[in-house]
């Protein structure tokens, strides 16, 4: 039924319950796992030099917290012991909810699970949530763990 899922992951409690769910279906399911970490606060090039910033140097910034998201996802996988499941980790940059809505319509999944904590601000009452976002733009079905 689940063949492919994926699941947003922010390495926050929320996402890390997610993930767990989505081993547990993975495994029920003999299904492949896509991660998403996305990262809201990396500045595209343009938006570097607008900054004046230097370049090399925020890059290589960039790149370090990238390799320390990947290494913290692959240990989590590693705690859920889900090494039998084939999986994928993509770190991505930009807002939250509309880059796992871009991933999602390329590669497709038949399942979205990801993590939410409610309304926590006045902002998220208002703004509205990643998840919200994802739930109410979403083709394909949605599932949102709470923290428990």
């Amino acid at each position: 039924m689940y063949n492919h899922i994926l699941v947003a992951i922010d390495l926050s409690p929320k996402s890390n319950c997610a993930l767990s769910h989505a081993v547990k279906l993975a495994h029920f399911f003999n299904s492949k796992i896509t991660l998403i970490n996305v990262h809201e606060e990396f500045l595209n090039k343009k938006e570097m030099i607008m900054s004046r910033v230097s370049v090399d140097s925020l890059q290589k910034t960039y790149k370090d917290i990238s390799l320390k998201s990947k290494s913290e996802i692959t240990h989590l996988l590693n705690d859920l012991h889900a090494e039998d499941i084939e999986t994928n980790i993509l770190l991505r940059e930009g807002k939250a909810s509309e880059e796992i809505l871009k991933l999602s319509d390329e590669i497709s999944p038949d399942l979205i699970i990801i993590g939410s904590n409610g309304e926590d601000s006045l902002s998220d009452y208002f703004i509205g949530t990643t998840s919200n976002h994802i739930v109410d733009k979403s083709n394909i079905p949605v599932l949102v763990i709470p923290v428990i």
